[in-house]
């Protein structure tokens, strides 16, 4: 076969499938040259020229060519057609040369990239309004005719804001980079005009105080508009309900605004006492809809009563009073309220289901404020659970109430008229013929003797289509047909399977700066495969949690054909991040940090983050990064630098009690197990001295000097945490090994078991019982018979023990410096309830200790506290304060401790 096929000219960027006329007439004369589709032929060898802006890889893919592969002419068209909707090609010529094998030769003319938009010359707005008015973007590509458009379009804008004498010119640079320019925009907004006298007619000229605008600023007809919105709004809360702007000139320098404040309405209410002026006031529209009549007072009566009816009130009555004079009006609401009423006794007569069962489902509830506007809504509510039921013809009647003027207290009787059951009969399934009769019963769900309801037959409808569409038939149609006897319902099942659809190719747009593969690898192998909605929604859930499109959208093309390609258009977010922030602690006192990151590196998902921090006592480092698929398998790699200079004191006396310097690398993977489990595996090693170390804390030769830590360390993590910063329900456990060795060039030797695992369970809304159970054992092996001072168990502070200082429960020196221990054991319990949105209060109870050696623990030894505790929220955990009071206060210790910090305990 010997082939040359010149597609060219692009369709819009929309990339909806439009293409330009030129386009069509390349196909035509494709067809012309072609009337039927050549034979396939074998492609042998592929050249690709001019590509630039996306991998060789997807070209091909979204040309359907491939060494090895089949080619015609419908391939091409196709191919072509798909390569376009990226909407970055300005041309597209495929060449093909025939011989045994076909080799195929591809053209690519690009669209040139933004790459920067320069600001020059003199103008007096601000480079951020310029760049929001303009159609030119960073980063965006650029068609034919767009820097026209773009001069042309920001000349009106600028006018606009008062610049009519504004000129603007563009030059293009061409960069190195093949398809990347630069683009400078001179501009000169030239002489503004200024107003030199605002004139308000129709209204007092006080109106004047409110604008934004004033004499001697530059008429800008954006301020404009929202100063008139605002005088608007003004003399609404004057009291003048149709308040009209009827027009507004500029000319010499004078701006002039005519308005027509319409009538003013003076509003009144009396007699209110159990809701307040200000509610009731929400409740009537006239300044709302901006009409007066007598429907809209009859609406604002009837609304105020519905409020009352919702407090509990049900024989709240209110009279309007409405006079007219001197072009104004005034409306007085005359309010009774009359006693507040629960809901008493509530009897249910004709029933066969219990009385609870029945009052459960009621909106009325004993002993509840009464609403009498709820009692329609709840005969609904029993007719509707009776449908359910398979009761088609029962009756609810009116409810009857009684007011016990004694207790106030209305009493309610409801007689309910069942009729009797109807069940399903027999269930039938026609016209299935891709999938069988009996698969499509079992997701039906239904059986003969089962309650007949609506709800569970629309349901069962539903899944067969969902099934349908699983397995590629997203046209099937499904239709019900009932036939109801006596008590007995017949129910069949007619399915059109229509016909069986397949994946196409998969088309990603948006992504100038994410690499193709790092979004495919994402994406399900469909090409082939039965259409399946359920797929494409994983997909979707799957980009979005990579973390680097603040959109995703997939949608199908080619809809009328049996294999239909996929295009998923993507919004790239910001991949930078810095944060900052200054906060105060008991311990650190004044500290500070600093976080810089970044999470696509090279377009690859790839992340790196640095954090400073500084406090009173510490001095910190901490550089991270995280490869979410290492070595091309989809398992993260995290590697950790940190660096640290740090004194540890003594809370009271501010004294030192040692001193440490520590630079440390991690280096380790993670393995999802399960959807809740995960298994961690990381190689760490320390490099740390140890200096100006109180006399009685060295218990061995490793706690002074310079100690080189080595190691391996196991986790595995449990979390069905609902949320991470404000749980309410469910589990965090976790369990973690680490161990030391010189085959690591480790000069200290141990191994070291900790395990926690934390509770979370909500109550009633508002409060949530948290409990926390903490603990660690350590063994030195070969020489080593303490562990270093830098990996010993502490206690006491503001996330173990509260109400005891900072690592001081637990073995203590001659002087009496905590020594820590080879281990702890401790819990937690807490009561957190919310009294506001943001603010809550905790009641907690901390327990536990530290041991020297591990047969030293006894649970005799445990020391509680007591205590309570503020939480604000914000978006990073709540700003705690917590006060603990020691229950076993020992000679010479404090009562309690006070602790500042960010975050929960645990």
């Amino acid at each position: 076969m010997n082939m040359m096929n010149s597609l060219s000219d692009a369709p819009p960027v929309s990339g909806k499938g439009v293409f330009t006329p030129f386009f069509f007439c390349a196909l035509l004369l494709v067809w012309f040259f072609f009337p039927a589709a050549l034979p396939a032929a074998v492609v042998g060898n592929v050249e690709v020229k001019g590509l630039y802006s996306i991998e060789r890889e997807e070209l091909l893919h979204l040309l359907g060519i491939s060494p090895g592969g089949t080619i015609n002419e419908d391939i091409i068209r196709s191919g072509i057609k798909r390569a376009f909707m990226k909407g970055i090609f300005e041309d597209i010529a495929v060449e093909t040369k025939g011989g045994e094998k076909t080799d195929v030769f591809v053209d690519i003319t690009e669209r040139d990239f933004i790459e920067k938009i320069t600001l020059k010359g003199n103008f007096s707005v601000s480079g951020k309004t310029l760049r929001e008015m303009l159609i030119l973007k960073e980063e965006g590509f650029l068609l034919c005719d767009m820097v026209e458009k773009a001069v042309a379009d920001l000349n009106p804008k600028l006018a606009q804001l008062g610049y009519p004498r504004a000129s603007v010119k563009a030059e293009i640079e061409r960069l190195e980079e093949p398809y990347r320019v630069n683009i400078s925009l001179f501009i000169e907004t030239g002489t503004p005009e200024v107003i030199q006298s605002i004139k308000i007619s129709g209204v007092a000229e006080e109106l004047k105080e409110f604008m934004k605008l004033s004499e001697g600023d530059v008429y800008d007809q954006l301020v404009l508009k929202k100063d008139i919105a605002r005088i608007r709004a003004l003399l609404k809360k004057q009291g003048y309900y149709r308040p009209l702007i009827s027009s507004y000139s500029f000319s010499e320098g004078e701006l002039s605004i005519a308005v027509n404040p319409g009538r003013k309405l003076r509003v009144s209410i009396e007699g209110n006492e159990e809701v307040s002026e200000k509610t009731l006031m929400h409740e009537i529209p006239f300044f709302t809809v901006e009409d007066f009549n007598e429907d809209i007072v009859q609406e604002a009566v009837y609304r105020m009563i519905s409020l009352y009816y919702e407090n509990g009130y049900p024989f709240a009555q209110i009279a309007p009073v409405v006079t007219e004079e001197d072009g104004s009006a005034a409306v007085k609401f005359f309010v009774f309220e009359g006693p507040e009423v629960k809901v008493g006794s509530i009897t249910i007569r004709g029933s066969s289901f219990s009385e609870k069962r029945l009052r459960n489902v009621l909106s009325l509830k004993e002993g509840k404020k009464y609403n009498p506007d709820l009692i329609e809504a709840d005969k609904e509510i029993l007719k509707n659970f009776y449908y359910a039921l398979g009761y088609l013809s029962v009756s609810v009647d009116d409810f009857e109430t009684s007011y016990d003027e004694a207790s106030r207290q209305m009493k309610l009787v409801i007689t309910i008229n069942e009729g009797e059951k109807t069940t399903i009969g027999q269930i039938s399934v026609t016209g299935a013929a891709q999938i069988a009769p009996e698969e499509i019963k079992r997701v039906i769900r239904l059986k003969p003797g089962d309650p007949y309801n609506e709800v569970d037959i629309a349901d069962a409808r539903y899944r067969i289509i969902e099934l349908y569409s699983n397995r590629g038939f997203p046209d099937v149609k499904v239709v019900v047909q009932r036939e109801i006897e006596g008590t007995n319902a017949t129910l069949g099942f007619t399915i059109n399977e229509g016909a069986k659809v397949f994946f196409g190719k998969t088309i990603i747009t948006g992504n100038s700066r994410t690499k193709y593969h790092i979004i495919g690898r994402e994406l399900k192998k469909k090409e082939g495969l039965p259409f399946d909605y359920s797929m494409m929604t994983q997909e979707r859930q799957e980009l979005y949690r990579l973390g680097l499109f603040s959109d995703v959208e997939l949608r199908t093309l080619n809809e009328s054909e049996q294999e239909r390609d996929i295009l998923v258009r993507l919004r790239e977010s910001d991949a930078g991040t810095v944060e900052f922030g200054i906060g105060y602690t008991d311990y650190e006192r004044i500290r500070g940090f600093m976080d810089v990151g970044y999470r696509n590196l090279w377009g690859m998902n790839k992340q790196a983050s640095l954090r400073l921090e500084l406090s009173t006592i510490e001095q910190r480092y901490l550089f991270q990064y995280y490869e979410p698929w290492f070595l091309e398998k989809p398992i993260p790699f995290r590697l950790f630098l940190l660096g640290e200079k740090r004194r540890e004191i003594d809370i009271d006396t501010r004294d030192v009690r040692y001193r440490l310097t520590r630079h440390s690398a991690n280096a380790g993977t993670e393995k999802k197990l399960g959807k809740n489990i995960k298994a961690e595996l990381y190689y760490e090693f320390s490099l740390v001295k140890t200096y100006d170390v109180k006399p009685d804390v060295i218990l061995s030769k490793e706690d002074t000097g310079t100690l080189v830590i080595s190691g391996v360390r196991l986790s595995l993590i449990y979390d069905t945490r609902d949320n991470p910063f404000y749980p309410s329900k469910g589990v965090l456990a976790g369990v973690s090994t680490k161990m030391t060795t010189p085959v690591f060039l480790s000069e200290t030797d141990f191994v070291k078991l900790m395990m926690h695992c934390n509770i979370y369970h909500k109550l009633i809304t508002g409060i949530v019982l948290a409990a926390s159970v903490r603990g660690g054992i350590a063994e030195g092996y070969n020489d080593t018979r303490e562990l270093p001072i830098v990996e010993r168990f502490f206690l006491g502070g503001r996330t173990t023990v509260r109400g005891y200082e900072q690592d001081t429960l637990g073995p203590k020196g001659a002087d009496g410096n905590p020594t820590g221990g080879n281990a702890f054991l401790m819990e937690n319990v807490e009561i957190r309830a919310s009294v506001t949105k943001n603010l809550g209060i905790v009641a907690f109870l901390d327990g536990g200790n530290v041991w020297v050696k591990a047969e030293d623990m006894d649970l005799s030894d445990f020391r509680f506290t007591a205590g309570l505790g503020v939480r604000y929220n914000t978006p990073v955990g709540p700003i705690r304060i917590d006060y603990g009071r020691k229950l076993q206060k020992e000679k010479g210790e404090s009562t309690g401790e006070l602790h500042f910090s960010i975050g929960h305990a645990f």
